[in-house]
């Protein structure tokens, strides 16, 4: 249920610009408006319960040697754009910067922040491993947003990647900062890129999954293996 909770406001952002026939750019800043208040509503819950914001992941990351200095994650975005390039104009870059910022927000504090600490009491490896199946599934809701299958076969794979490494970053640093920022940037390049099928995209996208693929094995050495004692309540 925590995880539908995060994708609920952003489903109804996709339908009301579909149903209002909304121009690109303007269906862009309304699924932002709604994406942006499902951030609110997880901070609230995050709020509402046990752990401290702090202890939920709203702290200075630590341990960023064990994480090599977050360098194969910087390198994703800039991999992606150096191999696609950029094919919007500055006026959708803005607007998809918007939309990328309240993404950021959204999914580290419902995924990565209230998933993954109410998943915890199974075990932090369990943990990471769940939420990040639970983040690739989610991501199939855009199949009612038109996107073609192997799109969304593509997508699944990939947010199920990105999902356990950014999952096993915040076990390993206590932070959420790192993904915040990470998917900002990441979601603004492939936006800008154009989020398409097209044969620099996938090569593009076949580079970052390479790094990531690596990283996360890299990653998964330094997890720590005993349950924290802090987890979400409910």
């Amino acid at each position: 249920m925590v995880g539908i909770g995060g994708t609920i406001l952003t489903a109804f952002g996709v339908g009301f610009s579909q149903v209002r026939h909304l121009d690109p750019v303007s269906a862009t800043y309304a699924q932002a408006a709604f994406v942006g208040l499902s951030a609110l509503v997880g901070l609230a819950v995050m709020w509402r319960t046990k752990p401290s914001l702090a202890e939920y992941g709203f702290r200075s990351p630590v341990h960023l040697d064990r994480a090599l200095g977050l360098l194969p994650l910087l390198a994703v975005p800039v991999v992606l754009v150096a191999v696609v390039g950029i094919s919007v104009t500055p006026v959708q870059i803005a607007a998809y910067g918007l939309l990328s910022l309240c993404v950021g927000f959204s999914e580290e504090i419902w995924f990565r922040g209230l998933l993954l600490a109410t998943l915890r009491r199974l075990g932090t490896r369990t943990a990471i491993i769940g939420g990040s199946a639970v983040f690739g599934t989610l991501h199939l809701t855009n199949f009612f947003a038109g996107r073609e299958p192997l799109y969304l076969v593509l997508q699944f794979a990939f947010a199920c990647l990105v999902g356990f490494v950014l999952a096993e970053l915040m076990a390993i640093t206590g932070s959420l900062w790192i993904g915040i920022v990470w998917h900002f940037v990441y979601d603004l390049s492939a936006f800008s890129t154009g989020d398409d099928l097209s044969a620099a995209a996938l090569a593009g996208v076949a580079a970052a999954t390479a790094i990531l693929a690596a990283y996360s094995v890299w990653l998964w050495r330094k997890v720590p293996a005993a349950t924290p004692a802090v987890t979400a309540a409910g």
